[in-house]
């Protein structure tokens, strides 16, 4: 074969990075798209998590005439606003909303009373929540996923909150009572 036949049947090395070039180029928009479209999901998920615990709440409250959980028996007894100086509203703590959201559960998934959908629900074990705390989908907690089919969460042993919009991460749900109107507010 002749020398020259062999040379133009390959790429110049310029060619090879111009091909490089646009395929870094396609990669970068492709990502870029990509995780705009993962923070607006996760900002969805969570806005339709807080509407679903609001939701479930106030349904609890008109069926039953009493907020869920031992929060419900602190209200009965009075309570004294914690918020900023705020006499007439009172912040749940960590432990009342998993204590409320938890109730609201139970009497979710037992027969015939479905206040809320479960399976958006985003959970974490409790004991576990800081800023690294990984989340999960309530279905994947309570029946294991293919990976840890072993690790089963009860819903006692639940923290319940929303994947944080940037990272992902589990985040605590705040349930602020407003003692006047008897109302609850849940937010993030």
């Amino acid at each position: 074969m002749n020398k020259t036949h062999l040379l133009k049947r390959g790429f110049t090395i310029v060619e090879l990075m111009m091909v490089i070039g646009i395929m870094a180029v396609l990669a970068t928009i492709v990502t870029t798209a990509t995780t705009g479209a993962i923070r607006q999901a996760r900002a969805h998920k969570t806005e339709a998590i807080i509407s679903m615990i609001q939701v479930g709440l106030n349904t609890y409250y008109a069926q039953k005439g009493a907020w869920p959980g031992t929060f419900g028996s602190k209200v009965e007894n009075g309570l004294n606003g914690n918020v900023n100086n705020d006499p007439d509203s009172y912040k749940l703590t960590d432990s009342e909303v998993d204590n409320v959201v938890g109730e609201l559960v139970r009497e979710s998934v037992k027969g015939g009373n479905p206040l809320l959908d479960v399976t958006g629900l985003f959970v974490c074990r409790a004991g576990s929540v800081n800023d690294k705390t990984v989340g999960m989908d309530f279905m994947d907690a309570v029946r294991g996923t293919k990976r840890h089919p072993d690790k089963i969460l009860k819903v006692a042993d639940m923290c319940f909150g929303y994947p944080d919009k940037e990272t992902g991460r589990f985040r605590r749900l705040k349930i602020v009572y407003s003692i006047p109107s008897d109302s609850i507010t849940v937010s993030k």
